[in-house]
């Protein structure tokens, strides 16, 4: 199948290439022409495309996907992905899906707030508030941990020694003040199938992180957090593929920090362990039968390191150029 991938400036959509370069046709789409992923596949396969931001975005990916007979669309942009998915009906019509959860639930993934409103009860939901004028006086127990209510990655996170730190930041809301979790960080990538059943959920502990990407993890037989992170996918509508975000609490409990509904940057490990999500969507899409859930995986340590491709200039300067 001729596959579209965005967001080829970050790992996300280079660990799906990863998986499906051997039986599909790939195409990599960036906003950046210095993006390094844009260069794993031939020049007539690269495009340059507005940002996740720009109202410009869709149109432009209708084009291309129309242009290019494009069969199946991956975005790996979280700010892609809730126009794209209200967009699903105007990529049908030109024979593209697009495999994503519905727009409200890629909207409430991204809004960390509305997230945690959503699954108010669950065992696994942080106690958190949003900050506010009207909320600051209530915050009392310090060291406590303050992130934006919307974001990725570690940006904008901040530790909370005192009132004068918690002063300091915004208080229109904007800002979410929650306990402190010293414990370690598990991430679990999970599979829903497009008619809603679990068909994997592979805890990895994060064990050494840079700038939000785990470059040490290893994958863990964890049947409690698997539970955990499936019956959470599940209770927000997740399809198709998501990465569910764990803190150990002091009490050894694991609370939940966040969703991100599309393929993760550390997937590699994921597959190597035995469980090739990229593969499996293009079974589901396909109509294929997939596995029982949850799969079986294996216990594996991952480290990451650089490595190198090289070209001549002048792919690079004519990429600039379009």
């Amino acid at each position: 199948m001729r596959v579209l991938i965005t967001g080829a400036g970050g790992p996300s959509a280079v660990s799906v290439w990863k998986s499906l370069a051997g039986e599909h046709e790939l195409l990599l789409a960036d906003m950046d022409p210095d993006s390094p992923g844009l260069y794993l596949v031939p020049s007539s396969n690269r495009f340059l495309i507005p940002g996740g931001e720009d109202p410009a975005l869709v149109p432009a990916l209708l084009e291309l996907c129309r242009t290019q007979s494009v069969e199946v669309l991956i975005s790996t942009v979280d700010a892609e992905l809730a126009p794209l998915a209200e967009a699903e009906a105007a990529f049908a019509a030109i024979g593209t899906r697009v495999p994503l959860s519905p727009a409200p639930v890629l909207r409430r993934c991204r809004d960390k707030w509305a997230l945690l409103s959503h699954l108010s009860g669950n065992p696994a939901t942080p106690s958190c508030v949003a900050l506010t004028a009207d909320t600051l006086a209530t915050i009392t127990q310090f060291p406590c941990f303050a992130k934006p209510r919307a974001g990725s990655g570690s940006r904008g996170i901040a530790m909370i020694r005192s009132s004068e730190d918690l002063a300091a930041l915004p208080q229109d809301g904007s800002y979410l003040v929650q306990e402190l979790l010293p414990g370690p960080e598990f991430s679990v990538d999970v599979y829903v199938s497009r008619n809603g059943e679990l068909v994997a959920a592979v805890p990895r502990e994060r064990i050494r992180t840079d700038s939000g990407i785990a470059i040490t993890a290893r994958t863990v037989h964890m049947p409690e957090l698997m539970e955990s992170a499936a019956a959470i996918a599940l209770a927000v509508g997740v399809r198709y593929v998501a990465n569910v975000q764990f803190k150990q609490a002091s009490d050894g409990r694991f609370k939940l920090l966040e969703i991100n509904p599309r393929f993760p940057g550390s997937l590699p490990l994921t597959v190597a362990a035995g469980v090739d999500m990229p593969r499996l969507l293009m079974d589901d899409l396909q109509g294929r039968p997939l596995p029982p859930g949850p799969m079986p995986f294996k216990e594996i340590l991952m480290v990451r390191y650089w490595t190198e491709k090289y070209l001549d200039p002048a792919e690079w300067q004519a990429l600039c150029r379009r």
